[in-house]
């Protein structure tokens, strides 16, 4: 059926394969092991892992034509799911860095405003952030969020930085436990 194939069209393909052959050579050897093919093609993508440059190239159009005499659609669909579950993570540990981040900068300028005042700030401060946070993940401390806040909006030591981040991931953590 290929003969029904434009020359383009075939080049196209062959060239989504190298870049599935270069992905999986990106993989550590644990995730290589898990790989949904034969052992052969898993110990010829070890060994490109291992090349450089123009020996690479070889391996991996070697790879690219050992991949396209096999049934290679559960390779895509294992790289999608290893990719897709990355990508989450990723997405998710950001957004606690951005909510993080926000509690700081509302710490920093209560501070400024209390400071103008002639006050200090304290635990009893009124931060929605910290508040919109324990909405979001019930399991969240509040008051230790408020103390490593001031804490860090006085010293700007980012031991407490690390620790906020650290209180709103294992929030997080246990309101995923809890829903699974």
């Amino acid at each position: 059926m290929d003969h029904d194939i434009s020359r383009s069209e075939q080049k196209r393909r062959v060239k989504s394969l190298e870049d599935l052959a270069t992905e999986l050579t990106h993989l550590s050897a644990n995730e290589i092991k898990r790989l949904p093919c034969d052992d052969f093609l898993k110990n010829e993508i070890l060994t490109a892992s291992g090349l450089k440059s123009g020996a690479r190239k070889r391996q991996l159009k070697y790879i690219t034509k050992q991949i396209r005499q096999a049934d290679y659609e559960p390779l895509f669909v294992f790289l999608a799911e290893k990719k897709g579950s990355k990508l989450k993570q990723d997405k998710t540990f950001h957004e606690l860095e951005k909510l993080r981040d926000d509690i700081i900068t509302e710490a920093i300028e209560a501070g400024r405003e209390a400071e103008g005042r002639s006050e200090r700030l304290d635990v009893n401060w009124d931060s929605s952030l910290i508040t919109l946070a324990a909405q979001k993940f019930p399991g969240f401390d509040q008051n230790a969020a408020k103390h490593a806040a001031i804490s860090y909006a006085k010293s700007r030591k980012p031991v407490f930085n690390r620790e906020i981040f650290r209180l709103l991931k294992a929030a997080m953590e246990h309101q995923q436990v809890e829903k699974q």
